[in-house]
């Protein structure tokens, strides 16, 4: 039996010839070093494939992949090596499968970081900024990260801040950007207003350190309060995946939308305008007897206690009453609330008699149903919307020189203006270093877009960084468009971001403002879903040794350390004998435990790096950086490499003239092995990718399939069409991890010497591993549908891949309850429920939910809960009952 056609014998002929033109001088190596890694990236540099995406192409899926953009800081850490890595996976990954990937990269570059080592400097922040792009760009492209470079931008760019400033235009007209007095958060260091968010638990700046002081300065907000029940509801929405912990942290600071948030005018000149209360009963504005306000409120400028401002009035507008204001600690305010809404009961008239207040005698009762007022309030634009007692609108002033400029002209005649789109972008000055905008006169001068005055004022603060990042999602679409800020009609063919990779530390601001400004800009029928982000990968972060003196708890370099038993964690300093405690710590200088990404580079290649980074834990898990860990990974390339090496001689020593040995029954049986782990193992490493994002458990399963591949016989080896196919997907799937050693292996195995598979495997032998198709399961093999019982495992049905992926609910059902085992497990017992999920050509679990009584009289079996109390061996041990289904 020939087990390959003449017409590949005669292709091998031409082919040997210029094989070592070909695929150059890599191939004489059976022994993988550090050094054909770098030259194999090197040659397959800039060629790993189109990593562009077509908006042109509305045939094949679309996908957008997005890891979040950084601050550019001039130097990559291992923290964004690792993002970038998850990101350019998953991104890859998509296009093997046919998607048409959006997966682009661009700069969150304005912040008091360039600001201040532009002043350090004396240089301008601009200047500095964009030194730094170039630089951390040369560093992502040494890492073949797949971006499409046609979409880069720096929110910095005028092309960019313009439309920011478009989108607080919006927000302005739409009421939703005010101005007022606040008390706020002042960094005596960096010399800027800070949002409550950015002030930690020990009242410091999350930048500077610095104790946090308080002013009060005129404000710019942004009323995110007004859309705080729909952010709160969109967190429960269905198509929100992997969220998990980030939903509970959402939550929490969004807070239960219990009540309703008002603004109360205040009678008279004042700074403040208003007044702002929160109460859970809206009618109980109707049965108001004053407002009572905490000692530390803006409006007690005399600083006392237990007393009646005068001169302090506050008008009901659903009554017309006049409400006066009390000063005391004697009521309970609401959560984050330094007002309070008193009404009848005998305790708040105790206050007014102590404050010297006089009440009316009865109190009338309320005209008005609380629906009828929050309607009123809403008409009259004084609130009305529900909210939490906590949540407060967004502060985006601040008030330095490296952010974009708020478009706005204050004209002592007019009041404040908005600049007219016309004119827009509002420029930062080019020409100063370190002037805070308020002290450049010539910047500030300006005409009055309405009366034309000539000695009006720009607005000197500049937008919370906050701002650009809430929408940079959406100009990726359309980068470049000069005429508005993105194409709505792309954004409803892209829109949501399908995955958004990016670290935990953004799980609360970051996502609330980007969700906010979705949820707005969806009301206004530019997004097709109020939800921005379908799908988030939270990565850990990646952890450094670091050691510190236990006596006085200084940090000091690994250099300075003496391991005495590492696995005991006991160690000394050097110098001076002290005992020195070692902790896994988030990178930094200061601790002396941070590792250059571009050294690792250097040492063992880029695509080493990346499968380090990916291997041994989950992307969501912290990941220890540890050379002890390396071994694994290297030792798998060289075994790959091995691998190929290996095969490539085997075949160079076959004579075509012989023909191909009639295969023994050991032949069949290793083939037949070889058919079952190419495909167990794809659909492990499928799964992995495409559904549960482990890619670490993905490097084990390809790991699994290597093993496989290298226990064939030579005979395998020599002959072997289903050794060919189980390399050629070892080669494929790893190919989104590390794509130059992926492309290696692939012209190796496309250019050997008699290759026996056909183009009837879907293979494209004349292409890159990058334009090949993830690989696929035959129809044939049989995938696994789990059976539980109240979610405990009891067995599993082995279903050939054809019927697999067309199973519905209840056709695994009506499967299931066919098989006498199952229903012998079932008994008599009422099935109350089912729940199925298909995984297609990976796995499918059906949990049948019995009722719990009539359980227990028939031996339910154990639970989960139950199972994870036994010894560990015994779980080992126990194995599912295994039921095959045919056809």
């Amino acid at each position: 039996m020939r087990l390959f056609h003449v017409s590949l014998l005669e292709r091998w002929s031409k082919g040997r010839r210029h094989l070592c033109s070909a695929v150059g001088q890599l191939t004489t190596c059976r022994e993988l070093t550090p050094e054909m890694k770098h030259q194999l990236e090197r040659k397959w540099q800039n060629k790993l494939g189109d990593c562009r995406f077509d908006p042109a192409d509305t045939v094949k899926p679309k996908r957008y992949v997005l890891a979040m953009f950084p601050y550019p800081s001039g130097s990559l850490h291992m923290g964004h090596v690792r993002v970038y890595t998850i990101s350019d996976a998953m991104a890859r990954f998509y296009r093997l499968n046919g998607a048409n990937v959006l997966h682009p990269m661009g700069w969150d570059a304005f912040g008091l970081p360039a600001e201040n080592a532009a002043m350090q400097r004396r240089i301008p922040a601009d200047t500095w900024t964009q030194r730094n792009i170039g630089e951390m760009r040369k560093q992502l492209e040494m890492l073949a990260f797949s971006f499409d470079w046609e979409r880069e931008f720096a929110t910095c760019q005028p092309e960019y801040y313009r439309w920011t400033q478009q989108l607080f235009l919006m927000l302005y007209r739409d009421g939703l950007a005010y101005q007022r007095e606040a008390l706020v958060n002042w960094d005596p260091v960096d010399e800027t207003v800070l949002a409550d968010e950015q002030v930690d638990d020990n009242g410091c700046s999350w930048r500077s350190g610095a104790k946090v002081e308080k002013k009060v300065l005129r404000q710019w907000f942004v009323k995110t309060t007004r859309f705080a029940k729909p952010l709160l509801e969109g967190l429960s929405d269905p198509g929100l995946e992997d969220w998990k912990d980030i939903i509970k942290l959402q939550r929490h600071w969004i807070g239960e939308c219990e009540g309703y948030a008002f603004e109360l005018p205040l009678v008279g000149e004042h700074k403040m305008k208003s007044i702002a209360v929160w109460t859970s009963d809206p009618v109980e504005l109707e049965r108001a007897l004053f407002i009572a306000i905490h000692p530390t409120n803006l409006l007690n400028t005399a600083k006392q206690s237990d007393c009646l401002l005068e001169n302090v009035t506050v008008q009901n507008p659903f009554t017309g009453d006049v409400l006066p204001v009390i000063v005391t600690e004697a009521v309970t305010f609401p959560e984050g609330c330094d007002t309070y809404l008193a009404v009848g009961s005998e305790s708040n008239r105790q206050i007014a008699t102590k404050s010297g207040l006089k009440l009316k005698e009865n109190t009338p009762s309320p005209a008005s149903t609380g629906e009828e007022i929050v309607r009123k309030a809403v008409e009259q634009g004084i609130g009305g919307h529900p909210v939490s007692s906590k949540l407060r609108d967004w502060l985006i002033s601040r008030q330095r020189f490296w952010g974009t400029p708020i478009p706005i002209i204050h004209c002592p005649s007019c009041g404040p203006v908005p600049v007219p789109e016309q004119d827009l972008p509002v420029r930062l000055p080019t020409d100063s270093v370190g002037v805070p905008l308020a002290q450049n006169e010539q910047w500030l001068r300006a005409a009055c877009p309405t009366c034309h005055r000539a000695d009006c004022r720009r607005e000197s603060d500049t937008m919370d960084t906050f701002v650009d990042s809430s929408w940079y999602f959406l100009r990726f679409l359309d980068a470049h468009n000069r005429r508005e800020m993105f194409d709505s009609a792309l954004a409803h063919r892209l829109m949501p971001v399908d995955l958004y990779v990016g670290g935990k530390e953004h799980a609360v601001l970051h996502l609330y403002y980007a969700r906010f400004v979705a949820h707005y800009l969806h009301g206004k029928g530019l997004l097709p879903t109020p939800e921005p982000f379908k799908r988030l990968l939270v990565q850990g972060m990646v952890m450094g040794r670091s050691y510190r003196v236990a006596s006085n708890g200084k940090y000091i370099p690994p250099a300075e350390v003496q391991l005495v038993d590492e696995k005991a964690n006991k160690a000394i300093e050097r110098a001076t004998g002290e005992p020195v405690t070692m902790l896994w710590e988030k990178m930094s200088k200061s601790k002396h435990n941070g590792v250059d990404p571009l050294e690792v580079l250097r040492e063992h290649g880029c695509d080493a790096l990346r499968l380090i980074l990916l291997a041994d834990v989950a992307p969501t898990s912290h990941r220890n950086w540890s050379e002890a860990t390396f071994p694994g990974i290297l030792n798998w390339q060289k075994r790959l490499w091995l691998t190929m090496y290996d095969f490539r001689e085997a075949r160079a020593n076959i004579d075509p003239s012989s023909g191909a040995p009639t295969p023994t029954p050991e032949f069949t049986e290793h083939e037949h092995k070889l058919w079952d782990a190419r495909n167990y193992f794809t659909a492990g490493a499928t799964f992995n990718y495409r559904h549960s994002h482990q890619l670490s458990v993905g490097i084990s399963k390809m790991q699994g399939l290597t093993n496989a591949i290298r226990r064939a016989p030579p005979a395998v080896v020599s002959y072997g069409r289903q050794y060919e196919r189980a390399l050629a997907a070892q080669i494929i799937m790893l190919a989104p991890m590390a794509p130059h050693f992926a492309a290696e292996l692939w012209e190796q195995l496309a250019t050997a010497p008699h290759r026996l598979d056909d183009d009837a495997s879907g293979l494209r032998w004349d292409g890159t591993v990058f334009e090949q198709r993830w690989p696929e399961i035959d129809e044939e093999f049989p995938l696994d549908l789990t059976f539980k019982i109240n979610g405990a495992e009891c067995c599993i049905l082995k279903i050939p891949a054809k019927r697999f992926n067309l199973l519905t609910h209840q056709e695994s059902l009506d499967l299931a309850l066919r098989q006498e085992p199952i229903v012998k497990l079932i008994g008599k017992r009422p099935l109350r429920t089912s729940d199925f999920t298909l995984y297609p050509s990976c796995e499918a679990i059906l949990n049948v939910d019995l009722d719990r009584a009539a359980a227990e009289e028939g031996g339910e079996p154990e639970t989960k809960s139950k199972k994870e109390k036994k010894d560990k061996k015994a779980k080992k041990k126990k194995s599912l009952q295994v039921l095959h289904v045919g056809m």
